[in-house]
């Protein structure tokens, strides 16, 4: 085979192997792993700076892990001082739809029922500047449905 053929057959299959990997959906123990790695590095972090600029203002905000609606999952609980019979929470956890693979779901929950804000197919597609546009979002919409 001339070389310029074995060349061109070698970028063909390197490019036909990488979108193959791109479209391949990750089994339910990878995507899972992955989402932890995501909540260690990039989620806990963003929320505890969160957290405690609401406890210098007198709130009684925390990190909640696996105590969400599906799980895993972690929350930011705001803790508002004034907020009563609400849970007031911006959080992330893994969703199972039958039919479809797993999601991320990004969700606020000011009063019954929740408010999805975004659902991710992969967890690289979250990164922290995004995490951190969503939770201060959130705490905006939060505080302003529970403002005296």
């Amino acid at each position: 085979m001339k070389d310029h053929n074995r060349l061109r057959l070698d970028r063909l299959t390197a490019r036909y192997q990488q979108r193959a990997r791109e479209r391949r959906v990750p089994d339910d123990a990878d995507f899972l792993r992955a989402f932890d790695e995501l909540r260690e590095r990039v989620l806990r972090p963003q929320m505890e700076e969160v957290a405690a600029v609401l406890r210098e203002a007198g709130h009684a905000s925390r990190v909640l892990l696996d105590e969400g609606p599906d799980r895993p999952s972690i929350e930011l609980a705001l803790g508002l001082t004034s907020a009563r019979g609400s849970r007031n929470v911006v959080g992330f956890s893994v969703i199972r739809w039958d039919g479809y693979p797993l999601q991320i779901l990004a969700y606020l929950e000011i009063n019954p029922p929740p408010f999805d804000l975004e659902r991710f197919a992969r967890s690289d597609e979250i990164g922290e500047e995004r995490v951190e546009q969503l939770l201060v979002d959130a705490v905006e919409q939060i505080l302003a449905v529970n403002a005296p």
